[in-house]
């Protein structure tokens, strides 16, 4: 019998039948194995991907080059996967050779993205073009970095806080009103801070001496966070189950990022129907509730940039900027004097009780 072997192909039986894909673009290709058909879909599929594959000295080659670079592997799963969602709304302007990406270029492109897409995404794009540059400028496939000087697009001032806190009303009312399963992930979340995918990746062994520990996706920072009660009693009250994860589905099996997504917004949605939370409610916004509540303790800002795994001060201080530091302001006010009033009252009383 003779062996036929396609280079480029990958072929492979399961259960009694046979499949075979493309190697390069990991595409199937459906016609018969041998048959004329399989070769002119064959010969269909190398064609689209010489076309796509980037040319030399364009916009394409260098994010090619900078998804293939060591920076890029060493990134977090969901950063890079939020670069290469980036990366492909550039794809129409693939071909566009980089002595044309100019300054004035960018910013007609961050204006374009910005009225079509909103600004978050222009603002991500534009970071997106220049981490790429300054990979470019080190091997020598760029010059210079076209991105630097043009100015991001600013928020709206008017517009609602993107991941705003969750007031104390809502705090309650979430925990009451979800089902089980997804009270679990929230609580987590409500009461450490932690991302999203930290919260569904925590896994049982995490719980250990009245502690969670975990080493962030997104830093590789290890915390450490003591247990709080409310906290305790919520996991406490977890039915028995064979799942490595903490939080799980319905049938006790790990949530999936997109399968959370869909039943968390499903039933936060049904609750702002109801008139039970206000809108802009995220799960994000639990991590910045949390920052806000460190600094409203009256923690100061590199613990709570500890408590959160945070490499940088950056966003503690953002936090800080929406606490209520009311109670800390009327301490400061004690010795706040500017214009010796009070030393002035001090040093009178002392004269009374000295001549009494």
């Amino acid at each position: 019998m003779t062996v036929v072997r396609i280079k480029g192909i990958k072929r492979y039986q399961v259960k009694g039948r046979w499949y075979a894909y493309h190697r390069e673009t990991g595409i199937r290709l459906k016609a018969e194995f041998g048959t004329g058909e399989f070769f002119a879909e064959l010969a269909s599929i190398e064609r689209k991907a010489k076309r796509q594959a980037a040319l030399p000295g364009t916009l394409g080659a260098l994010l090619m080059s900078y998804r293939g670079s060591p920076l890029y592997s060493d990134l977090a799963l969901s950063t890079r996967q939020g670069y290469g969602r980036m990366m492909n709304l550039l794809k129409p302007i693939d071909e566009m050779p980089l002595v044309e990406l100019t300054p004035q270029f960018i910013a007609r492109l961050r204006d374009k993205l910005a009225e079509s897409r909103g600004r978050r995404i222009a603002n991500y794009v534009m970071a997106v073009i220049s981490i790429a540059c300054e990979h470019g400028k080190e091997h020598g496939i760029i010059h210079e970095n076209p991105v630097k000087g043009v100015k991001r697009v600013r928020r709206d001032r008017t517009a609602p806080q993107a991941n705003r806190p969750w007031t104390q009303q809502e705090r309650r009312v979430v925990l009451d009103q979800l089902p089980f399963h997804l009270r679990v992930p929230v609580a987590l979340a409500m009461f450490t801070g932690l991302r999203k995918g930290d919260v569904l990746a925590l896994t049982k062994s995490a719980v250990r001496e009245g502690h969670i520990w975990r080493r962030t996706n997104k830093t590789g920072r290890e915390v450490s966070l003591p247990i709080h009660p409310d906290l305790a009693r919520i996991l406490k009250s977890i039915p028995k189950n064979d799942a490595v994860t903490i939080a799980t589905t319905s049938r006790a099996r790990p949530w999936t990022t997109t399968g959370f997504n869909a039943s968390f917004i499903k039933a936060i949605a049904k609750l702002a129907e109801q008139g039970l939370v206000q809108s802009g409610l995220t799960f994000h916004g639990l991590r910045h509730t949390v920052g806000t509540l460190l600094i409203e303790a009256g923690n100061d800002i590199d613990t709570v940039r500890r408590w959160l795994g945070q490499k940088t001060l950056a966003m503690a201080i953002h936090y800080s900027e929406t606490a209520d530091t009311s109670a800390r302001m009327k301490n400061v006010i004690g010795g706040f004097d500017p214009l010796g009033s009070k030393q002035r009252t001090k040093l009178s009383n002392s004269a009374k009780k000295l001549s009494n």
